[in-house]
């Protein structure tokens, strides 16, 4: 199985490395990694790294799953998979959503509030305010991106400084958040309308919009953080592979 999110934020949603374990042990899930490259990447970098290294291994794909974002690349990377092996993967969809700056503004907020041990109460909102009013309706995802960059490094790097603090880690973090703005921003570029329609999406209890574009849905009443460390999840997940393989 390939898994495809974006896992190395810090977040505290659940991700893939705790629903492998609830499988069937002998499925090898693998979870995709990010191409190398500090400024932004179209999505046919990412396609092709994933569906490269999947192609040169060999082993026949069962199923293709995406988490969120990663959702949108899941379904392209499915496609291609079905057009060299003899039978198609299941692509399962946990919460499809195609990215906009609303969200990259939330995944924003949560990433100033790990910093409250740094920053001041104060400098979070403040740092919060400013990107929320940047968001603009007919703001560019990727120059809001930037703008969500260079935020985040005056106010952390003023603290860092007050505190006497390494900046390596905060140059990690800008680091990660711009690979992460890459990530989103290459989604963009991919319309996952048709292949959605081929896939079962997996809702929590508040589903996102795109699940109602996929060909099934499987509504689970777990919070949307926890659904991928959720044993019913799993259960709904074993299910939709296991009639794959009974066809």
């Amino acid at each position: 199985m390939l898994a495809v999110d974006f896992a190395t934020t810090g977040r505290s949603d659940s991700a893939f490395s705790d629903l492998a374990p609830r499988l069937d042990p002998a499925l090898a899930v693998w979870e995709t990694r990010q191409p190398a490259g500090a400024g932004p990447l179209p999505a046919e970098e990412y396609l092709a790294l994933w569906d490269g290294g999947a192609a040169a291994d060999g082993r026949r794909v069962r199923a293709v799953l995406g988490y969120c974002a990663g959702s949108v690349f899941a379904g392209e990377l499915a496609a291609r998979v079905a057009a060299r092996q003899d039978e198609a993967p299941q692509l399962v969809l946990f919460e499809p959503k195609v990215p906009a700056p609303v969200g990259l503004y939330r995944d924003f907020a949560a990433m100033m509030n790990q910093f409250a041990s740094v920053l001041t109460a104060d400098e979070v909102g403040a740092a919060q305010r400013e990107a929320e009013a940047a968001r603009t309706d007919d703001v560019d995802f990727g120059a809001y991106g930037d703008v969500l960059v260079r935020i985040f490094m005056e106010r952390a790097g003023a603290a860092f400084a007050r505190e006497e603090l390494d900046t390596e880690l905060l140059d990690e973090f800008v680091a990660v958040f711009r690979s992460y703005v890459s990530y989103l921003g290459a989604a963009r570029g991919l319309d996952p309308s048709a292949t959605w329609r081929t896939g079962t999406a997996v809702s929590s209890r508040t589903p996102s919009e795109g699940a109602a574009l996929a060909g099934r849905t499987v509504d689970i009443d777990v919070d949307h953080a926890d659904m991928l460390r959720d044993a019913r999840v799993a259960e709904a997940v074993g299910r939709i592979i296991g009639s794959y393989a009974a066809t």
